[in-house]
This record gives C-alpha cells, sequence and structure tokens, in this order.
C-alpha cells in the first residue's frame, strides 16, 4: 500500500457531488503529430537545477490555455522514465491527447523525486521553474495556466498553487500527507497514518498546513474514488482544513474508483473519461482564455490501449 500511495484568497465552500459513470468502452484522440508537434522546454531552477517538459499546442498563434499534467509520486518514475516517457505521454495519454484535442496547450512535465526525503524541495522547483516558463510561451495565456495533477502530483499541485499564480488546479486523489508533512523521513508508516489520521495530526503539522493553505489563491477541484485510504485523510483532514481557511474548493467522488483512476490508467467503466469531463467543465470556468477545439480532420478517435 505504501509504494501504491507514493508511485502512484477567499472564496465560497461548494458541497461534494457524485459522479455518475458510463459502462460504454471509451477512446482517446490521436492528435496530428505534424500539426501539434513535440516541443522540449527546460527552465533554469531557483537551486540552480534545470526542469524539462514536453509541450504540445493546438494549431495557430493562440492565445491558448495551458495545462500542467502532473502524474503520480514523487517525481522518480518521471526521471527514470526521461525525455521519451514525457513524450510517449504527450502523444498517447488518453488526458493529455483529451486535453490537446480540447484547445489547450499540454506540458508533460518532468521532475525530480528523492528516494529517502519525501519532503524534498526538487520536485516543486523543478514545477515552480515549469509554471514560469509556461506562461512565458508565446502562445500561452500566462493568466490561463491550470495543473491536473494525481497523487503525489495532486500534492503537488496544491503546493505550486500556493506558491504561483494560477487559474485553478484539479487534484486526483492527492497524496496530502506530503502537503500536511505526516510523511517524512521521521514517520513513514502510511498504513497507520492513513488508518487515523487525526491520531498523528500534531499541532505543528496543523500550523504548516494552516499556513501553506492560507497562500493558495486559486478554485480548486478534488476529484476522488472511494477505495484508497489516502480519502480518509483527505476527508477527515484536508478538506476540512481547505473549507475552515474559506477556499473556493469543490469535490467530487467517482464510486468504485481504484486510486489511479484518475489518469485513466485502471479506471472502471468510463471514469477517465469522465474524470476529464469534470475537469474541463471546472477548469473553463476560470479560464481567461477559453479553448477552442481543433479541427476534426486533426483528430482521430482510438481505443483506449492504442498507439
Amino acid at each position: 500500500m505504501k509504494q501504491y500511495l507514493l508511485l502512484a484568497i477567499a472564496w465560497p465552500v461548494f458541497g461534494l457531488a457524485t459522479a455518475t459513470l458510463s459502462a460504454a468502452p471509451s477512446t482517446r484522440p490521436e492528435v496530428s503529430e505534424k500539426a501539434c508537434p513535440l516541443e522540449v522546454i527546460e527552465a533554469p531552477t531557483r537551486d540552480q537545477q534545470t526542469a524539462t517538459a514536453v509541450v504540445r499546442k493546438p494549431p495557430g498563434k493562440g492565445p491558448f490555455p495551458a495545462v500542467i499534467l502532473l502524474s503520480a509520486g514523487m517525481g522518480r518514475k518521471e526521471r527514470e522514465r526521461g525525455v521519451d516517457g514525457a513524450k510517449a505521454d504527450a502523444l498517447h495519454g488518453q488526458q493529455h491527447t483529451r486535453f490537446l484535442a480540447t484547445g489547450y496547450v499540454t506540458v508533460s512535465a518532468l521532475r525530480r523525486g528523492s528516494k529517502r526525503d519525501p519532503q524534498s524541495p526538487d520536485s516543486m522547483a523543478d514545477c515552480l521553474a515549469i509554471v514560469e516558463a509556461v506562461k512565458k510561451l508565446p502562445a500561452v495565456d500566462p493568466k490561463s495556466v491550470v495543473i491536473f495533477g494525481h497523487s503525489g502530483g495532486g500534492s503537488l499541485a496544491l503546493e505550486v498553487a500556493g506558491e504561483a499564480p494560477l487559474a485553478a488546479i484539479v487534484a486526483g486523489e492527492p497524496a496530502t500527507v506530503l502537503f500536511t508533512g505526516l510523511l517524512s523521513t521521521e514517520s513513514r508508516d502510511l498504513d497507520k497514518m492513513m488508518e487515523d489520521p487525526k491520531r498523528f495530526y500534531t499541532p505543528e503539522l496543523q500550523t504548516r498546513t494552516r499556513e501553506k493553505i492560507a497562500k493558495i489563491t486559486c478554485p480548486i477541484l478534488i476529484a476522488q474514488g472511494d477505495q484508497h485510504p489516502i480519502n480518509k485523510v483527505n476527508n477527515e483532514v484536508f478538506i476540512p482544513e481547505l473549507k475552515q481557511a474559506g477556499k473556493y474548493v469543490e469535490v467530487i467522488t467517482y464510486p468504485g474508483q481504484p486510486h489511479s483512476f484518475f489518469f485513466g490508467s485502471i479506471a472502471t467503466g468510463d471514469a477517465g473519461r469522465k474524470a476529464f469531463d469534470d475537469a474541463h467543465a471546472f477548469f473553463k470556468k476560470h479560464l481567461p482564455t477559453q479553448p477552442v477545439p481543433i479541427e476534426d480532420s486533426l483528430v482521430t478517435q482510438v481505443p483506449l490501449g492504442r498507439r
């Protein structure tokens, strides 16, 4: 369970929703690489390293909204897969291609990670550098940059939202044991923490968490299944903290979905598409520059899993 999780402003508070899922087989767009080529961008980080991302944009000059996609884990998987892995995601990932076909610049972010320190600042430094670089792209409206992150990437999306202006973020089952500091080099018993998170949520961690939440200035959507114990941490500790702080937060629950449904890899039914549809609808409410779907002639719908 432990490795599965790891690999794996004041606005009104909105209530909870439950997603209705279709059992029909799902497809994803295959977007013409000639019309929407891959571009590798690099950006200097605040710790004097270099952050890397793979970008695809719709045809035309823009401006376009941009979505930065952060996968699960703490960065190690992205570094191991490298740029080629990020290119594969940009070309064939079902959420990546859905966002591109819908009219977003897509950014497949690479980030560093630490095998020993869950609280390493490396991933954060990389993501902040990528956000800054994306906002400077000629085709991007810098006020229309959003983040779509899952698990460790969802927790990181929340972290970044406290340090950089964003239009909105969508966090899929965020691993907030990272954001809150519950998981650190001193406390690694994930099973016990997720069984009884309030017991481990000390006054010191409460203060740390509340200070970080206070800096978040954009709307938040939390998309979650109902199977993984990280949801207990979120439902009993983190979401109440967001609400108490008066943040704009919506929560959608997808019944029966496992932890990795958010990017569609092991979603049942059509939960991957539903997560995209809900995220897109949420982003649209907060984007100054709206996405415009690219021409149908540049898109082919293919069965999931096909490359």
